[in-house]
């Protein structure tokens, strides 16, 4: 099994000090790369659950390839409303999942970190 590279490795790092506090579990893939998975994640008052879970795989690519897509627990809108089309239910690692699809058509490795796009998925949602 091939060890994390030293970007994935970084990219780990950054993730667990910005989500100070909350558990991070790193399951290597054995190419060099991992799908990370953040517990108590906040998704604020417009779903139920307020909390989830936020996957997502950084691979051996990185930080040259993009982090995508990004996965949570299947949550509902507490107005109702059904998600946007860049949400869909999926099994995501024995997970009943909403995939989150937020490409970035490109990526600038200085300044879209796995920890960076994390949040910015997040917050896109939660706006949505």
């Amino acid at each position: 099994m091939t060890a994390l590279t030293r970007e994935v490795e970084a990219a780990v790092a950054a993730v667990r000090a910005h989500f100070a506090g909350k558990p991070v579990e790193v399951l290597p893939d054995g190419a060099g790369g991992a799908t990370l998975v953040v517990s108590d994640v906040h998704l604020g008052d417009r779903y139920t659950p307020r909390t989830s879970w936020l996957g997502f795989h950084v691979s051996s690519a990185y930080p040259q390839a993009d982090i995508y897509p990004h996965y949570i627990a299947r949550v509902s809108r507490t107005d109702g409303q059904p998600h946007g089309q860049a949400v869909q239910p999926v099994d995501w690692n024995g997970r009943q999942a909403l995939q989150l699809s937020r490409r970035s058509p490109t990526v600038a490795p200085r300044l879209d970190s796995a920890a960076l796009k994390a949040e910015k998925v997040i917050s896109w949602f939660t706006k949505a």
